[in-house]
Parts: C-alpha cells; structure tokens; sequence
C-alpha cells in the first residue's frame, strides 16, 4: 500500500534536488490540469513559484506577473550516462543552476529556452532560446554549452561569468555529430572530450578539449567574495545563515580546490520555528487557533476558587 501510494504520489510531482545546499528542491506539480514549478529551500515546508526573468535575451522587457505567470522548468535528469539533463547543478557551485524551460502559465514542451539562476533559485536570466548541453568545469568557474541538435556541429559556448556572457568557440575544424560530452574526473577539471562521429558511416572520433591556456594565474583571497544564502531576502533557512565563498564573476582566474561554505551562524528562533501547541492549529495570519474539536476552557474545570491554573496559549 506504501508503495503504491508513492507511485501515484510521484506520478503527479516531478522532484529534483539542488546540488551543494541542504533543503532545497525543485519541483513540477499538477495544479488543476497545470503542471507549474516550485522551489523549497526548507526540505518542502515552504514553497513558491519562480519569478520570471526581467528580459529576455535581446534585453525586452517579459510581462509575467505572480502568480498568473511564472518560470517552470523542465526537471528530467538524462538517462544516457555521456550527456547532461535538462537542469544541471553542483556540489562545487552550489549557487549555479541551469535549465531548460519556459515562461508562462504551465510548463510546456514548446518556446524552450535555456535560464540560469547565479543565486541559488532567487532570480534567472534567459541564455539561450533552444536546448543546450551544460558542463560545469573549474568548480562552475566556466560554463559549457552546447546545442542539442541532430545536425552536426563545429562550435560550443563558454562563460566565466556565471552565464553572464557566453562567447562562441570552435572545437573541430570538421562539423561533428555529438553523441556526449564527459568532463575529466576531479573536482579541477579544466579538460572536456566530445565524441561523436563526422558522418554515419564513420567511426567514433574523440575531440579532447583543454581549457588551461584560457587562464593565465590562479585565483588569489582577494579574487573571492562571500555570497549568502536566501530566499527572496530571507537569510534564516532552516535556522541558520549560511554563506559562500564566490569567485567574482568579473575575475578569470583558475579556481583550483573548491572553497566550500565560508561560515554558517544559527539564528534566533521566532514565532515560525515552533509548532502550535495540542489541540491548535495554524491559521493563514500566523496565529496558533483552537481546532474545532479542542476546548481550551475544558481544562480548568477542576480548578477551586482562589486557586491557580496553567493555561496554554496555543
């Protein structure tokens, strides 16, 4: 019975989970016939829809207006080991996420566009207007994208600002069909191989890429900037304040070794942080209520003039 439960559960709700920070989740649910996307950053205690970028790639402004219009992404991770999913993160760029996705009402199958968030899920922007390929390299330091496509190709996409700016690269001098794109193991990895083959005829062919002449140093203390943690202004998710080491996005330099979090400091609880007391519910303005089935004034039925009593406040 669990099991089936969890089946026609999953069967309406498509999860996915945000690489490098604890408690946050993307999520496609079916709202009265509409599947639209939510993010959590408090293991699915809270959720909302995502904002929309402002413009589009040609710097337009986009009319979309919470909570009638929204960004919904698609959140299928690839079952072919030697190319990416449609939404890609990572421990090493934990506030780095990259989809494919639309604008508007529902999610949708057409008008996919590429976005990338830089802060953890809070704004997006519009990179590209058809599917791409996405490869983290240099701890997410540098971006690679690459169109999904049947026909063959000779260019890929590189950024090192966190999808700021993307600029065009030749890979191969012969267009070549793609079949995958795997990134060297290692944390450091600066080099990608691309196989695929120049015709169908041909044998595989394997194109090394490496990406170490690009940088010219190393990345020093003063290249970095701290980055917290949140959730539309929000700092506290789940009862701590949390911060990142970023590289400056205006800085080329190689990163090396990931940074991790910088610090992570508790922080005071409020009126949110408690349950309501038994026999009371939560009302929408905040307040612990009696439920319809609990009489507060039940309790002091034993308590004798001149004597006193402890009652709860919910």
């Amino acid at each position: 019975n669990v099991l089936s439960q969890i089946d026609v559960f999953f069967s309406h709700v498509d999860f996915s989970q945000v690489a490098g920070i604890k408690g946050m989740f993307l999520a496609n649910k079916k709202i009265d016939n509409q599947v639209k996307t939510f993010i959590t950053y408090n293991k699915g205690r809270d959720w909302r829809l995502l904002q929309a970028p402002d413009a589009d790639l040609r710097g337009d402004p986009v009319h979309c207006l919470l909570p009638y219009c929204s960004l919904h992404l698609h959140l299928k991770v690839s079952e072919n080991p030697y190319t990416s999913g449609i939404i890609a993160s990572r421990d090493t760029a934990p506030s780095i996420i990259v989809a494919s996705g639309n604008i508007g009402s529902e999610l949708s199958d057409s008008d996919i566009s590429m976005f990338v968030s830089s802060d953890a899920g809070n704004t997006w922007r519009q990179i590209f207007e058809e599917e791409h390929s996405i490869l983290y390299l240099d701890q997410g330091g540098v971006l690679v994208a690459m169109k999904h496509t049947s026909l063959p190709i000779r260019h890929l996409w590189l950024s090192f600002d966190e999808g700021r700016s993307w600029s065009k690269y030749s890979f191969t001098s012969i267009p070549l069909f793609v079949d995958g794109v795997l990134g060297e193991p290692g944390e450091e990895t600066l080099i990608m191989t691309v196989f695929g083959h120049f015709s169908h005829r041909s044998e595989w062919q394997l194109v090394k890429v490496d990406y170490k002449s690009i940088f010219d140093r190393r990345c020093a203390e003063e290249d970095y900037r701290p980055w917290q943690l949140h959730s539309q202004g929000e700092a506290c998710i789940m009862g701590a304040k949390r911060i990142y080491k970023k590289r400056k996005s205006e800085r080329k330099c190689m990163q090396g070794k990931y940074a991790g979090a910088m610090e992570s400091e508790p922080c005071v609880c409020t009126e949110a942080d408690f349950d309501c007391d038994y026999g009371y519910e939560r009302h929408s303005n905040g307040q612990c209520l009696p439920a319809f089935w609990f009489n507060p004034s039940s309790l002091s039925k034993d308590c004798s003039l001149g004597q006193s009593y402890l009652n709860s406040t919910g």
